[in-house]
């Protein structure tokens, strides 16, 4: 099999080289990257098992009822016949409104979706678990299973535990098949809840700061399921001793035969997910007929739960003398990932400074870093919208949008050539490849003429 239609493990360091004979750090970029997609090569898939639960309390009255129900048919409509669908509601009650069955049979989802009415408080757990045992039977052996989980609140009635309890469960469901991607709307919603759910979930997290921004994500999730290449992506990383290992992103981690086994996102075809770490080599590896300081093993599964064969990927490295390594040039895409995290911890200390009411501290912070990441289009945008958001000093919504974009550049999947200058140029990639300046916001036509898909 060819390189064009496997996917494959990259190890790009920093720099190509090591200084030689000294103790030193160096980034290393690790890229999963998927094949892309080949029309002639495409077999008929499992059916979907998806589930998806929408909040009904009183505050989702009007518009953002609407919207939720206009989301919910883009992606009925888009099921195959063959896949299965559920439709729960909640508010202080959980309703099935349509048991799992086969999506061919629109007009019994569309018409219960046409019965959706307003009620009372928010009993999200409750949704969320009947949605996810309506999927439950078979879930094991289905391209894929997912709870798709829209709230506008707090989870105030039924079980209201904390964030991470709920996520818990979420995370044992993820072990029997059932994943969860959860959508927020508005200020109130619980973030460190949603966002922790999809975390623990094995899906993903989006939100809509009005109800008019919630199509958006809907298609990008849609979008992304459909375009799946690999799931279960398990990265394992080992070094030899004298070289000690750092991951930098927030991804899960477990510890395998003394090794961190890192759990990466699901990969798309034409993409790829990617982790940075950095190395703490001992001046004894530093050689000049080079050492080996890094070997990658990834296992993931196809859609259909078939193993996937990735290739081992090993990083060997020369060392130079001071002056020869200096003159050597940084890698451009690890420079730019590197940016991206360390923005990411920049607007998680944003967001506790939103916390405290510190709006005089937030505008200094981003000043400073205005001017640190000059050079990264992105992340000059994403500082743009958060200054308009302290402005307000509005904290519920800067605390939003600073956390979803945190998230974002923590354990986002790319483009597997990925423009690092301009964000126009992303104008023609698939949704769930392109970079938004804020996430909270419906930013691109759904479609080229501005139809709704």
């Amino acid at each position: 099999m060819s390189a064009s239609n496997s996917p494959q493990v990259l190890l790009v360091p920093l720099k190509p080289a090591l200084i030689l004979g000294m103790a030193q750090k160096l980034p290393v970029l690790v890229r999963v990257q998927a094949p892309d997609a080949d029309p002639a090569r495409q077999q008929a898939r499992k059916p979907y098992r998806l589930s998806l639960v929408i909040d009904r309390s009183g505050s989702m009255s009007g518009e953002p009822l609407r919207e939720a129900v206009r989301c919910a048919r883009h992606m009925i409509d888009r099921l195959a016949p063959t896949d299965l669908a559920s439709l729960v509601v909640f508010d202080d009650r959980v309703d099935t409104l349509a048991p799992a069955g086969a999506a061919g049979d629109r007009k019994m989802l569309h018409a219960a979706l046409a019965h959706l009415r307003p009620g009372g408080t928010t009993n999200l757990h409750g949704g969320w678990k009947a949605g996810m045992e309506s999927i439950l039977p078979g879930a094991a052996s289905a391209a894929l299973a997912r709870v798709i989980l829209l709230s506008d609140g707090n989870a105030n009635a039924g079980e209201t535990t904390a964030s991470e309890e709920i996520a818990a469960l979420c995370a044992a469901a993820a072990e029997q098949g059932v994943t969860t991607s959860t959508y927020g709307l508005g200020r109130d919603f619980n973030e460190d809840l949603m966002v922790r759910m999809a975390q623990r979930g094995g899906g993903n997290h989006y939100y809509g700061d009005t109800a008019a921004d919630l199509l958006e994500p809907f298609v990008e999730e849609f979008d992304f399921i459909s375009s799946l290449h690999a799931r279960q992506v398990r990265l394992s990383l080992a070094a030899p001793q004298g070289v000690g290992m750092t991951l930098i992103n927030d991804y899960p981690v477990e510890a395998r035969e003394g090794f961190p086994m890192i759990r990466l996102p699901d990969i798309p075809f034409g993409a790829e997910a990617w982790a940075l770490v950095e190395l703490e080599i001992a001046a004894g590896m530093a050689l000049d007929a080079g050492s080996q300081l890094l070997q990658a093993e990834v296992t993931c599964t196809s859609p259909d739960g078939a193993p996937i064969a990735v290739p081992d990927a090993r990083l060997v490295l020369p060392a130079l003398s001071a002056q020869v390594w200096d003159a050597l040039l940084a890698d451009p895409l690890v420079l730019a990932r590197q940016a991206e995290l360390e923005a990411g911890r920049f607007l998680e200390q944003a967001r506790r400074l939103a916390e405290a009411g510190d709006w005089e501290g937030i505008a200094r912070m981003i000043e400073v870093a205005r001017q640190r990441f000059a050079e990264h289009p992105w992340v000059t945008e994403i500082l743009h919208g958060l200054a308009d958001l302290a402005r307000e000093r509005d904290s519920a919504r800067f605390r939003k949008e600073a956390m979803y974009a945190s998230c974002r550049m923590h354990s986002r999947v790319s483009a597997k050539e990925e423009m690092l200058g301009s964000l126009a140029l992303e104008a023609d990639m698939p949704s769930f490849l392109r970079r938004k300046k804020r996430q909270g916001k419906a930013e691109f036509d759904p479609q080229p003429d501005g139809r709704e898909p």
